[in-house]
């Protein structure tokens, strides 16, 4: 379906554009619309001057760069800028950006609408040298009507984007233009963007009415008598049902109208099968000529939420195994590729995860079409908080000024988004009212009845009678304190009639590679900056019995040399001043299942599972994210699954176990450890099958049940293989092993792909692992190692997944850590990439990437 019709937009952008070719007066109001990204041949500069806003200014001498775009993480790592823990020590600033429009057509003779998928943050939008607007908040995509503003000609955009306040939320954000930028060229009467909307209602198992609503309007100056005429579209471009009607709009004018069609067994959207339909809006004149037409798409199902029961999706009863997501992505900062995230989600999915909460604010259009595609549900959150900044310079500054705005974008970008199935209007929001709480629900439920509001913690009605207290929202949302013994039964008993989800449950913490055998809970070993603050680092007050015990995995430490005393820049060590009374700095985190807050991530989900009235759960967090970090030098805090570096922790294989049906077993840790013949390494085994049996070397250390919980070995050390087989009904089902490495190092290069596609800037994932002859991992390993790309690509940067490494993204040579790197390469023509990988040792590896 959408080739069809980006033949005729191709052809539109060729003659409006690129052409000479002129449209006449009485034309003006006929043709299709188009909308294109104007990404490329952007001029950036850092730094603030009046002038950069004049149609006149020389920018030649500025940076030529292609948006997306974020200046930050093109920074280095430092505590000079005015940044701190929460936005991850990465400058912030003001910049300003300008690009060149050549348009050939007046542009007066069609509606255009510049649009912007995301500016962070505090935005004026100049062009031609006169101010089109000012947009605040960093993270909805918003547009502005420029058709009067643009001249047959050259034009110039020119941008400013301030985050000279840069201590702006409580992670990092990002800095610039960092989404996609389009235009937007439709006839003088089109359908208004944003204002087509579809909705279903069952009127039984079988059939369904889809309801499309539009608005029309009419810039023409004289009135239009006409028809609309809508046609659902099944995937396959085969047409399902029409529906039509007559519709007059007098001059300069719009109208808003509604069709209902019905359709008969249609397929659904579900977390298996993600089905999408399309619908056709079309507006002829009353000569029969197509004034505008437009295509979106929609997905047909049905969603239920129930204080006895939970979560349904086309009437069958789903848990929620859903993960929080910041929009950032390690070395791309905010300026996300559609590929990354592609990959990413794809990871998430392949865990048995089937939802995402975006924390605490709206992502890209291409998330949420990449969520449709994959069938990932989203729990689609606006605001981090209201009216009181949470942290100093953050949205609370323009809350009372532009909520009302910035929600209206966010609701009608979404709400055709059959993954969106739940709203949050706020998360952990400090002084909030009832008040506000009420205006926000019914200012949304005016746009969209038709998903329930939630929110992450601290409800308003939280301390203003009890926390266990009635809500005005549709589900009640648990963050830190649903890890908490008895919460949701509490809550439950005192109001059976309210739904109730995990917002941001469990919260716990993961080094990939590092493993200790004692419990730590984080406000007694590695506190947060507000416990510090707060008075109750180094004990557990104010969470004694509230927490579910975690065993240790041993009497004594059996890593005591996981230290955390310097940290990295390039090949460099530097030492960490440890001012705190209590113990080491903990950068590092254990990998076993037991650094948390209040809860191990395997019983929060037990938890979930057994209680019928919770719909299901979020963890804090999918992946590793900039900011909110253990305070300098650290750059962020090991909360994900899966590391900075796209690197699965030990975590992501135990959720595979919890959330998946197919067989599956894990052991940890790896089976390389110097210096420890002989003492007894606690093996941990991961599995959902009926029972496991542990080999060393071929010889059974025995079978063990499993019951719900993991399973762990007692095993002294010494090199060989260490294997685990899974078995259901004495049938081998699943199996793994670890084997010693030995010898010299090698590396292994591997990419997720080896084909990209230049014209789209894909990016491919280079995995670098040193390994011995065999293959096999050196855990500890932490050579320095180069990455040359030359050819059709370049490297966008290099990252290992180690929190208190803090080599700039840019730097083209950086330290393995735990045996791993990852390259991140970018296409920038047609032709082939080589990628040359070398340590200082002297060793290295060639890849090949093609891209066309």
């Amino acid at each position: 379906m959408k080739s069809i019709f980006n033949t005729f937009l191709l052809i539109l952008y060729s003659i409006f554009f690129n052409s000479c070719i002129q449209t006449s007066e009485k034309d003006e109001n006929y043709g299709f619309r188009y909308s294109f990204k104007i990404n490329e041949g952007w001029y950036f500069t850092l730094g603030d001057h009046n002038q950069y806003s004049r149609a006149e200014y020389d920018h030649s001498t500025w940076r030529s760069i292609n948006i997306p775009h974020d200046w930050g993480v093109e920074g280095t790592y430092d505590t000079i800028y005015g940044t701190d823990w929460q936005s991850g020590y990465l400058p912030g600033g003001i910049g300003w950006y300008r690009k060149e429009l050549m348009i050939k057509e007046n542009p007066k003779n069609r509606n255009i609408e510049l649009q912007f998928d995301g500016i962070y943050m505090n935005s004026k939008i100049y062009i031609n040298g006169n101010l089109i607007g000012n947009q605040r908040y960093g993270y909805t995509s918003f547009f502005y009507e420029v058709s009067s503003h643009l001249k047959k000609g050259k034009n110039i955009i020119a941008i400013k984007v301030d985050h000279a306040k840069s201590k702006s939320a409580r992670w990092y954000t990002g800095s610039g233009i960092y989404r996609n930028v389009w235009l937007r060229v439709t006839p003088k009467v089109h359908f208004k963007t944003l204002e087509q909307f579809v909705t279903t209602s069952f009127m039984n198992d079988s059939l369904v009415r889809v309801n499309a609503h539009v608005e029309v309007s009419n810039k023409s100056g004289q009135p239009v008598t006409g028809k609309i005429v809508q046609k659902v579209f099944d995937k396959k471009q085969s047409l399902l049902n029409t529906s039509e009607y007559d519709m007059n709009i007098e001059a300069n004018n719009s109208k808003a109208t509604s069709g209902k069609i019905k359709i008969e067994n249609p397929k659904f959207w579900s977390l298996e099968t993600p089905y999408m339909h399309f619908i056709v809006n079309e507006f002829y004149d009353q000569d029969n000529r197509l004034l505008d037409s437009d295509t979106l798409s929609f997905g047909i199902r049905k969603i239920e939420f129930s204080a006895e029961w939970g979560f349904k999706i086309n009437n069958k009863n789903t848990k929620i195994k859903g993960v929080c997501m910041h929009h950032t992505a390690g070395i791309y900062g905010a300026a996300v590729p559609e590929s990354i995230l592609l990959y990413k989600l794809k990871m998430l999915k392949k865990m048995g995860c089937n939802a995402i909460r975006t924390a605490h604010n709206p992502f890209s259009p291409e998330f949420y079409t990449i969520c449709d595609s994959l069938g990932l549900l989203v729990l689609d959150e606006v605001f981090d908080g209201w009216e009181q900044e949470k942290a100093v310079d953050d949205y609370g500054l323009y809350f009372e000024e532009d909520w009302q705005k910035d929600i209206r974008y966010w609701i009608k970008n979404n709400r055709n988004h059959p993954s969106v199935f739940m709203y949050s209007i706020g998360n952990e929001v400090s002084n909030p009212t009832i008040t506000t709480q009420k205006k926000l629900i019914t200012f949304i439920k005016k746009m969209d009845h038709t998903r329930p509001i939630t929110q992450g913690g601290h409800d308003p009605t939280r301390g203003m009678v009890d926390q266990l207290s009635k809500t005005q929202l549709d589900i009640k949302g648990f963050n830190g304190d649903g890890e908490e013994i008895g919460k949701y039964e509490s809550y439950h008993k005192q109001n059976p009639n309210i739904p109730v989800i995990a917002t941001e449950v469990p919260h716990t913490y993961q080094t990939r590679g590092v493993y200790r055998t004692q419990t730590q809970w984080r406000r007694k070993d590695f506190p947060a900056k507000w416990e510090i603050d707060g008075g109750t680092a180094g004990s557990m007050i104010g969470l004694k019995g509230k927490c579910y015990p975690i065993s240790d995995l041993s009497e004594n430490e059996i890593f005591p040399e996981e230290k955390t005393n310097y940290f990295t820049i390039k090949d460099s060590l530097y030492a960490i001043i440890n001012p705190n009374i209590w113990k080491e700095n903990l950068y590092f985190q254990s990998s076993y299942d037991n650094a948390t807050v209040r809860s191990s991530a395997r019983k929060a989900w037990q938890v979930v599972k057994e209680l019928d009235y919770v719909m299901g759960q979020f963890r804090w967090t999918a992946f590793d994210y900039l900011g909110e970090t253990n305070q300098w030098p650290s750059r962020f805090a090991n909360f994900g699954i899966i590391d900075i570096a796209n690197i699965p922790k030990d975590h992501y294989y135990l959720y595979q176990t919890l959330w998946k049906k197919e067989p599956l077993v894990h052991i940890l840790p790896h089976w390389t450890h110097p210096e420890k013949e002989g003492i007894k390494i606690p093996v941990v085994v991961y599995t959902n099958t009926d029972e496991v049996e542990l080999f060393l070397n071929k010889e059974s250390l025995g079978k063990k049940q499993y019951d719900g919980e993991q399973l762990v070995w007692e095993v002294p050390y010494t090199s060989g293989t260490i294997e685990a087989k899974a078995y259901i009904k004495n049938e081998l089902v699943a199996k793994q092993s670890y084997t010693t490495a030995e010898g010299k190092h090698q590396l292994c290069v591997k990419a997720n792909k080896e084909e990209l596609k230049f014209k789209k800037r894909e990016n491919a994932i280079v995995l670098i692992d040193i390994v011995d002859k065999n293959g096999n991992l050196f855990p500890y390993a932490e050579d320095y190692i180069t990455v040359e790309v030359k050819g059709a690509g370049i490297l966008r940067g290099l990252d290992n997944g180690n929190p208190i490494d803090l080599t700039p993204y840019h730097s083209i040579s950086k330290k393995a850590f735990r045996g791993k790197l990852v390259a991140f390469i970018e296409a920038k023509a047609s032709g082939i990439i080589t990628v040359n990988v070398k340590t200082k040792k002297g060793f290295g590896k060639k890849l090949l990437l093609k891209s066309n």
